[in-house]
């Protein structure tokens, strides 16, 4: 009876344990989003991407965000409780590290203004966690390109005639 009894007992506190460390996708989105508020203050467009999930203590995804040069953009991953310590890190596309956020906390984020048109390669370590650990990033982007003065006029399939002649030549 005792055996019975301590068996109950210890299979109760596992299952408890156990409930209190599941991975939550619906926080770790709330929580990216009560992120983002201080930057769509800032002005930035902040917009969700395909790259949710659940990683574990020690895993790492890549993902692509094209960038333009002159603009200003935020990387920004919330958490659940079960992480422990996210990592991000931006590098460009020669290799190069943009900038990181290596501080020990479960949420991180990082900005800064691209020097360049091209794409950025984003890494998002989940450095430590319990069991698995959702995780949701946004990325927001704040300005305009800055483009060249106009040298001539596009026809709307791609053909750019010089500024001194017309786009479609007059008809003879």
């Amino acid at each position: 009876m005792k055996t019975l009894t301590r068996n109950l007992t210890l299979g109760a506190l596992l299952l408890a344990s156990t409930a209190a460390v599941k991975a939550d996708p619906r926080e770790a989105e709330d929580v990216a989003y009560r992120m983002a508020t201080s930057y769509v203050a800032k002005g930035f467009s902040m917009a969700p991407t395909d790259n949710t999930g659940v990683l574990g203590g020690g895993q790492a995804l890549r993902f692509l965000i094209p960038v333009t040069k002159g603009l200003d953009y935020v990387f920004l991953c919330g958490a659940d409780q079960s992480a422990l310590d996210v990592d991000v890190y931006v590098y460009d596309e020669v290799g190069n590290l943009i900038l990181d956020d290596r501080r020990s906390a479960k949420l991180a984020g990082v900005q800064f203004r691209a020097s360049y048109n091209g794409t950025a390669m984003v890494y998002l370590h989940m450095a430590r966690a319990n069991g698995l650990a959702s995780y949701y990033v946004l990325v927001g982007r704040r300005g305009s390109p800055k483009s060249a003065a106009p040298t001539g006029l596009a026809d709307g399939a791609g053909f750019t005639a010089p500024a001194s002649e017309p786009a479609v030549a007059p008809p003879k």
